[in-house]
């Protein structure tokens, strides 16, 4: 009876939106690689693949919040958005 109780109550627990994980990750640093956010977001514990990011950082991109730059051939850098649309950039990059 009380391993039920434990997941019904797992299971009520609301998960904050990845999305929201992603932009707060990126409030915090400005500017960082995809390969970068990707080891910390599951450095902080959560269950993400690349692909998965790809499409949260797509949608971030629509929204205008963040934005895209190839680097390399398989690394993107990904900069914060300012609420005038400007990109924030970090000193010396």
């Amino acid at each position: 009876m009380e391993q039920s109780s434990l997941q019904v109550r797992e299971s009520l627990v609301m998960k904050y939106p990845l999305r929201n994980i992603v932009y707060e990750k990126m409030k915090q640093d400005n500017a960082m690689t995809d390969k970068d956010l990707l080891a910390e977001l599951q450095r902080d514990g959560e269950d993400i693949a690349m692909r998965d990011l790809n499409k949260v950082l797509m949608q971030l991109e629509i929204l205008g919040l963040v934005t895209l730059r190839w680097q390399t051939k398989d690394k993107r850098r990904i900069e914060l958005v300012r609420a005038g649309g400007q990109v924030q950039r970090v000193p010396g990059e």
